[in-house]
């Protein structure tokens, strides 16, 4: 019997039946070409059907040329010509089983006028600024609104001859129909403002006109924001007053919620601060007030009990898994089949996903390599090695655990050597930080996949010429990762290679921190030239210990690099909270015993002179490469990976052991875009 007989359940959604309760929400990939999905989304979206999610929704896809957006490769959903496109799409989510929703969307105020070749002006209910680029949009006319609901109904219509099963209305995330209903957004005095009742008469009128021309027997739902999460604004019982509206109206088929907008986006899609399920009870309470039709939830879940629990408790119909099928796109597959603990689990990092978006690069995952990148690698593409071999890989961190699993899931012998006790590199400090519990899944689940491969680890085993030279390998791959730079270099100081007073005892890195390794006073200085997570997580932790912590940075703003993951706000709220202070614009140039002068990178002059006991070099790691050039010349097949060549992301250094167990060395073989990839392939549909 099944583990989790609610959540592996079919349902029944308006016309369709779906066979689990485990969706994939429409969300931002960026894989649009000129207005048009491309076959990067249709290999996307095939994958996760071929896993077993039960439904799949792809958006926003746009309903009119004024919904310009601030990031590129959007897709038009009035565009006929991207009717071919689709219908493969569609075609190959039906063959795997699932069920496929077309997302429609007008972002109104939150876009950027001057994103297309042309400049345009943006619409929305009120002439209000935006929160996302700032823009003031112009208050729609009747006439605006009129025109928009009819495109809306012509892009529904095209949807479903292209083979959708449905679309979902989006009425949240502070987007055009979310802005209609919203006090912050909507300041109208005429019947599309004021009550509620007006306010919902705009998405009431889209609603109507896509069921005018799509029929009763193909599926319309919504997605309505739970709450604005501002005092004041939508609310709770503003979204069950909406659901229960709409669906007394007859015309819909589902509710799907979601949270937060463009003023607080970090609610919606949480880092690995939040909690798994964080919208859940909320959702329970909508789906009180909601009588017979499926109600949807989302939250950052990737936890199969819970989401067994939310369905067995009546909490939700359907649970959205999204970012948990980026990382694994077989998640359902495996639950269904009884392998949970071959699980890729998502750790809610938002590093390769969200914030790639807000760069305007398309999405991809940390743990998976292969997301957005499935025709090249995804299920079926791995193959076996025509004659296998032994491979000795040097380091177990991210990157070199990567390799040895890939190297052996292809049939070569492979022994992995780790200088510590315990496998993760680096993994293991980022752990050691608040809010960094969920990213023990990497090293678990690699460490799991190594096992089950029979990869021969040997840990507490330092990689050195003797140790690797000794066990004969056909190939080396080098994984040694980095070490803190000690030298108190800085982006704003080229041409110091070494910070004066960095030798002093009292100056430490980063590292000593969390290894619990250096004594640290009680005044403590960090000097910041990363501007990351890594620093904000070592301030934190100083905190907690009881000690007066200053942060000093050339950066113009506090930690700026966790703003596109959307760590921002709860970083924030934590240490400003728990008492951190910091200097912006500064830097300096030595370290005395007890002091360091601060001075502006701008002007030059000494702005502070701060009493310190001890100074905290966040000044970024240096490439571990010693043991690669002991061994070159000396070993035919050699390579190296991840932080040894040079210090990067972890997205990297997990990426490239993949490429590595693949064996993919040649600039030709590991630089292909997936661009590339399209134009070859239209080259030969023509």
């Amino acid at each position: 019997m099944s583990s989790y007989p609610h959540l592996l359940s079919p349902l029944r959604i308006g016309s369709v039946t779906v066979r689990n309760r485990i969706m994939q929400t429409a969300h931002v990939k960026l894989f649009a070409r000129d207005g048009v999905d491309s076959e990067r989304n249709v290999a996307y979206q095939i994958e996760r059907a071929r896993g077993g999610a039960a439904l799949l929704i792809t958006g926003n896809r746009l309903v009119h040329p004024t919904s310009t957006t601030g990031m590129p490769r959007f897709a038009f959903a009035y565009l006929s010509e991207a009717m071919r496109v689709d219908r493969r799409m569609t075609a190959g989510v039906h063959e795997h089983g699932a069920a496929i929703f077309a997302q429609l969307n007008h972002f109104g105020v939150n876009a950027a006028s001057d994103v297309a070749d042309d400049l345009r002006v943006l619409w929305g209910p009120s002439a209000v600024k935006s929160p996302a680029y700032g823009e003031t949009a112009k208050a729609m006319e009747p006439e605006d609104i009129a025109e928009v609901v009819e495109w809306w109904a012509r892009c529904a219509e095209l949807s479903r001859e292209a083979g959708f099963d449905g679309t979902e209305v989006h009425l949240s995330h502070s987007y055009l129909l979310h802005q209609f209903l919203s006090p912050i957004y909507n300041k109208r005095t005429d019947q599309y403002g004021g009550s509620l009742e007006n306010r919902l008469r705009f998405p009431r009128e889209v609603i109507a006109a896509i069921r005018q021309r799509t029929g009763r027997d193909w599926v319309v739902g919504i997605r309505v924001s739970l709450s604005d999460f501002i005092p004041g604004a939508l609310d709770v019982s503003d979204a069950i007053a909406i659901a229960s509206a709409l669906e007394g109206d007859g015309e819909i088929d589902y509710v799907n919620v979601t949270a937060a907008g463009y003023h607080n986006i970090h609610l919606a899609i949480q880092p690995s601060d939040g909690e798994d399920g964080f919208l859940v009870d909320l959702t329970a309470r909508l789906k009180q007030g909601v009588g017979g039709i499926p109600v949807f939830t989302v939250g950052g879940i990737k936890d199969p009990h819970l989401a067994e629990e939310v369905i067995a408790a009546g909490k939700a119909d359907m649970v959205a898994m999204t970012r948990a099928q980026i990382a694994d796109p077989e998640f359902a597959k495996k639950l269904l089949e009884g392998r949970e603990g071959e699980i890729v689990h998502c750790i809610r990092g938002n590093q390769g996903c969200i914030a790639r978006v807000f760069k305007g690069l398309p999405i991809q995952c940390t743990v998976n390599p292969a997301a957005g990148r499935e025709r090249r690698f995804g299920a079926g593409t791995l193959q076996r090695a025509e004659e296998p071999r032994y491979f000795v890989v040097a380091g177990g961190g991210p990157a070199g655990m990567k390799a040895a699993c890939v190297l052996a899931e292809r049939g070569h012998r492979v022994t992995l050597l780790e200088r510590e006790e315990r496998l993760g590199g680096q993994i293991n400090l980022i752990t050691r930080t608040p809010g960094r519990e969920e990213f023990r899944w990497i090293a678990r689940d690699l460490e799991g996949e190594l096992r089950r491969r029979n990869v021969d680890m040997r840990l507490a085993t330092e990689g050195n010429e003797e140790s690797v030279s000794s066990l004969s390998p056909d190939a080396v791959i080098v994984a040694t990762g980095a070490l803190p730079s000690r030298s108190g270099f800085s982006i704003m100081n080229p041409l110091v290679d070494e910070l004066p007073g960095v030798h002093r005892e009292n100056v430490v890195s980063a590292w000593d921190v969390l290894r619990d390794s250096r004594p640290i006073g009680e005044r403590v200085l960090i000097l910041d030239d990363d501007g990351g997570r890594y620093t904000a997580g070592v301030a934190e932790v100083l905190i907690d210990q009881g000690k007066r912590v200053m942060v000093a940075t050339h950066f113009n703003a506090l930690f700026p690099a966790t703003f596109y993951t959307l760590d921002m706000p709860f970083l924030y709220q934590r240490l400003f909270e728990k008492g951190l202070s910091y200097r912006l614009n500064v830097w300096t140039s030595a370290i005395e015993s007890e002091s360091v002068s601060l001075f502006n990178i701008y002007t030059g002059a000494e702005e502070e002179t701060v009493g310190v006991d001890t100074v905290v070099l966040a000044t970024g790691p240096r490439a571990d490469e010693s043991l690669y050039f002991a061994l070159k010349g000396r070993v035919d097949d050699l390579h190296r990976i991840g932080d040894c060549v040079a210090p990067r992301k972890l997205d990297h250094a997990i990426y490239e052991g993949f490429l590595a167990g693949r064996e993919l060395w040649s600039p030709d073989e590991r630089y292909i875009y997936e661009g590339q990839l399209e134009r070859m392939e239209e080259m030969a549909l023509a």
